[in-house]
């Protein structure tokens, strides 16, 4: 049995998987088309023509993800997305700026309730709770795109529960499992690390990441992505949470 930590008081969220999920995701198909059209109506706003949308959606999201992954395997440093898609799609004949090229790599982002997200059954009910109980609660979560899309994202999901602290890895420049990311929720928080627990279905983002901080985790049942990492705790469903005697209410 996992030895439990004194005094939590904020439950710390991952968002993708944890709390949301994209069964309902379109096609891929579907992706591309809607990613094609919105990048000629970008190219069209810049007054730049090019043959092929497709083709410049498609190459400014790859080098999105493989900076992404680049950056995950190596220090965690957030990418700056907009240089990124500016030099890849230099290499296919567009002259954008960086600020053009990070617009129109957003405007290619399928999201929410269009790109296949819903919550969970259990989600929004829990996190009620846990708030009814008293905890102060944050998202740390790994996005390219925050803002308002993100926050957009959760009010269409039905998760715009008024977040005590938002933590997004392009806002704070790090990526899960880099430990200032969720420094950072945990200064916006006001609480040291053993005060929290971390949820969320990664166990080398979210529970390794928060373990090495010294904030316990409690792991989504998922594909494991890592080994050698012990969760403090398991669970299947969201609303298991709240069956944990740590949960019962702040210390």
């Amino acid at each position: 049995m996992p030895r439990p930590p004194h005094h939590i008081r904020a439950v710390l969220f991952d968002i993708g998987d944890t709390l949301w999920h994209s069964r309902a995701a379109p096609p891929p198909g579907e992706f591309r088309r809607l990613a094609a059209g919105r990048a000629a109506a970008a190219l069209r706003e810049f007054g730049i023509h090019h043959e092929d949308p497709s083709l410049v959606a498609r190459t400014a999201w790859v080098a999105m993800e493989e900076a992404m992954r680049t950056a995950r395997a190596t220090d965690c440093a957030e990418p700056d997305y907009g240089l990124v898609s500016q030099r890849a799609l230099a290499g296919i004949g567009l002259d954008l700026s960086r600020e053009e090229a990070a617009a129109l790599l957003e405007s290619t982002y399928i999201s929410g309730i269009e790109g296949g997200k819903a919550p969970f059954a259990d989600a929004l009910s829990t996190l009620t709770e846990l708030r009814r109980r008293g905890f102060r609660l944050a998202t740390v979560t790994n996005r390219a795109f925050g803002g308002e899309r993100f926050r957009t994202d959760l009010r269409d999901a039905g998760l715009d529960i008024g977040w005590d602290a938002e933590a997004v890895s392009v806002e704070v420049g790090f990526l899960k499992p880099h430990p200032a990311i969720f420094e950072y929720a945990l200064h916006r928080l006001g609480i040291p690390p053993g005060e929290a627990l971390m949820v969320g279905n990664s166990l080398a983002e979210d529970v390794l990441g928060a373990q090495q901080m010294g904030i316990p985790a409690a792991w989504r049942r998922s594909a494991p992505d890592a080994e050698g990492v012990t969760p403090d705790y398991v669970f299947d469903e969201l609303a298991e949470l709240l069956g944990l005697p740590i949960l019962a209410g702040p210390g």
